[in-house]
């Protein structure tokens, strides 16, 4: 997949550039939604608590077979599509959704240069500002996920400057400033350190002196893109996208404490449906089930001395054949998650789209509840 990116964004030719350019000046000149900003433990827009009723929006409705992700049309595979990416931003507001949630491809944002000093991202940021300004023009805040697809392997202190120069940087000036974004996500799941070592799918296992070291460099990492972040784009909310509610106070003794780098907490909750992503139900520091796992998951984070909004970023379960539950139970299954979540005093939740279909996600869930 990484050759494919660079192969495609390698031949962007010099109309391809002005073509992004032009593009990016329409999108910065596009529609604009009031800042969110932190007030103790809730989220503000104009002075008011602003709960997060979102999704992740990982492909548009209409896409090609075999493209499972945004790659912003850097893969010649899967063609960027504005025209179908409007039409989901019109049905998801019809379906009461106020955020979505984008992972930006550490290739395709800068990355590539590893290999090529060819590499433009211009188209790349030009699709962006366009898919953020249609997000916009229908009264929808997007929360971009940071070093998607990064080498995990180089996720530690000695390796940051380089990812800061390729990626983050750049990424953030770009949009620094900008209306309509939730804030920063600077890395999804960085407690999971299952791509390195299965035994570190928890950076908190005790069992294996590896995922204590892991969590030590990957925090630094994390210390130094928060604060890099920051500078670059003063004032704009933070979260890391953690894989557990607890990753944010465990292991302890860290280099620093990921509670403080962020200005809201976020994580995601799947119990045990599919195995792959089943993490709660087997835990051994959860194990409860649903939503009790949820629950506590929660009230710890709201029990930390650092009292700061809470959103449930990634939060869903899979239906239809082999799977552990059918229509009628997910929608059960969506209520109890947000039920849960407003009872604990969460700032809102962001579903995962294991279903097809926007209206087969989402249902009813944010404007009958």
């Amino acid at each position: 997949m990484v050759l494919v990116i660079l192969l495609v964004v390698l031949g962007a030719t010099h109309s391809d550039v002005a073509e992004a350019r032009r593009s990016t000046a329409r999108a910065q000149g596009g529609p604009s939604l009031p800042a969110v900003t932190v007030a103790g433990d809730q989220l503000l827009v104009d002075g008011h608590p602003f709960e997060v009723r979102g999704v992740n929006y990982i492909d548009y409705t209409g896409a090609p077979p075999g493209c499972p992700e945004l790659h912003f049309g850097a893969d010649g595979r899967c063609p960027w599509d504005q025209a179908l990416i409007d039409a989901d931003m019109v049905r998801l507001q019809t379906l009461g959704v106020n955020t979505i949630r984008i992972f930006l491809n550490y290739y395709v944002f800068g990355g590539a240069r590893t290999t090529s000093e060819a590499y433009n991202q211009a188209p790349a940021l030009a699709h962006l500002d366009a898919l953020i300004a249609s997000a916009n023009r229908h009264g929808i805040y997007v929360l971009p996920v940071l070093l998607a697809k990064f080498p995990q392997d180089q996720l530690h202190g000695g390796q940051y400057e380089a990812a800061a120069a390729l990626h983050i940087r750049p990424v953030v000036s770009h949009l620094a400033g900008r209306s309509g974004l939730l804030g920063w996500d600077l890395f999804n799941e960085p407690d999971i350190g299952s791509p390195m070592d299965q035994r570190c799918w928890d950076w908190d296992n005790g069992d294996f002196s590896l995922c204590r070291e892991l969590a030590w460099h990957r925090v630094v990492f994390l210390a130094r893109m928060s604060a890099d972040v920051r500078a670059f784009d003063p004032g704009r909310p933070i979260t890391i996208g953690m894989g557990f509610g607890k990753s944010y106070f465990r292991p302890a003794g860290l280099y620093a404490s990921p509670a403080d780098l962020v200005d809201f907490y976020s994580f995601h909750y799947y119990d045990n449906d599919p195995y792959d992503s089943g993490r709660y139900a087997q835990h051994w520091y959860y194990g409860a089930g649903f939503p009790t796992d949820l629950r506590r998951a929660l009230v710890e984070l709201r029990n930390l001395p650092q009292q700061k909004p809470i959103v449930v970023t990634e939060l869903g379960f899979p239906t239809g054949p082999g799977t552990l539950r059918n229509e009628e139970e997910l929608r059960r299954d969506l209520r109890i998650g947000l039920a849960t979540s407003r009872a604990a005093g969460a700032a809102g939740v962001m579903l995962w789209p294991f279903q097809p279909t926007l209206d087969g996600l989402v249902g009813d869930l944010f404007i009958a509840n």
